[in-house]
């Protein structure tokens, strides 16, 4: 039977269940950025760098996309962010990218712009399929072995280092998943094979992710499972989260979004719902967030001022 959570239930045994047994300096940080258009303004771009990397986060993950050349838009941004910062860039890396001849290709130029870690992903399978092309790897697990024989042939680049491997996680299960248990197992796989953490999908109750956290612990997940935050910044930015996550967004959440009178009160009740859910994540011990930014530092500000981040 699964175990449900409140936020206002006692938080004590699900903070020893998450939280280590030393205590933390600070809570951990990352950020998600998306590579600009060719047209993008270079100032804006700049600002947006260095005012994450103000923040000192641990990493920062660079997706890839359509509209900006895919991985070669990637590979730009992170050398960008590698050459006028320190922080830590990591690269979305999907089976759709390529055969793996073309991945491996992709991996050492990413490695060769400074990425030093990857985001192991399947990809979106194309509109009519049910699988990938028989070219290409079908799982983000065959993604992961791949990713590791690149590294060990760079041994010698790495210099005794290694490539960070992250993966991703559904709190609420995956669109394709047939039980909980299948994407406790899959997720149980990417550990075996190397992954060193995971990443949730987007999510709008803290319930979802406390209680996957609690079921995949009890199913031998070690590694840590990062919660995704997306700023709640709008209804249309919330019905799109849903679109993307394929989990409908809590009624209660579009209630209170719809009732505001102007765009300005809409902003601040997502905020202070944002606001709420991330807290109530940290209060029972987890050890950091990683915020999906779409690029804009003044929310994602507002974000942590309001965690006094």
């Amino acid at each position: 039977m699964e175990t449900r959570i409140s936020a206002s239930a006692p938080l004590d045994g699900i903070e020893e269940e998450l939280a280590p047994r030393a205590q933390r300096a600070r809570t951990a940080l990352s950020f998600e950025v998306i590579p600009p258009r060719h047209s993008a303004d270079s100032a804006k771009l700049d600002a947006l760098i260095q005012g994450l990397a103000a923040y000192q986060p641990d990493y920062v993950s660079v997706t890839s996309s359509h509209r900006s050349d895919w991985l070669e838009g990637t590979a730009r941004l992170i050398e960008r962010i590698a050459q006028t910062t320190s922080m830590r860039p990591i690269a979305h890396l999907a089976c759709t990218a390529g055969t793996p001849d073309e991945l491996r290709q992709w991996i050492t130029q990413l490695i060769d712009a400074g990425v030093r870690g990857f985001l192991a992903l399947r990809g979106d399978i194309p509109a009519g399929l049910d699988r990938l092309p028989d070219t290409h790897l079908q799982h983000a697990t065959d993604l992961l072995n791949l990713i590791q024989d690149v590294a060990d042939a760079q041994a010698y680049r790495l210099a005794a280092g290694k490539l960070a491997l992250s993966v991703a996680c559904y709190p609420r299960g995956h669109a394709e998943s047939t039980s909980d248990d299948q994407d406790l197992d899959v997720l149980l796989a990417k550990q075996r094979l190397g992954a060193d953490f995971a990443i949730t999908q987007l999510f709008f109750d803290a319930q979802d992710y406390l209680s996957f956290a609690e079921r995949a612990r009890l199913a031998g997940v070690r590694i840590p499972l990062i919660p995704g935050i997306m700023p709640m910044t709008s209804v249309n930015r919330v019905r799109r989260m849903g679109e993307l996550s394929g989990v409908a967004p809590p009624v209660d959440v579009i209630k209170q979004l719809e009732a505001a009178r102007t765009p300005e009160e809409e902003h601040q009740i997502g905020m202070r719902l944002t606001v709420a859910l991330a807290r109530t994540i940290l209060q029972v011990g987890t050890g950091g967030l990683h915020v999906y930014t779409h690029n804009d530092l003044a929310v994602t500000r507002e974000l942590l001022k309001g965690l006094n981040l």
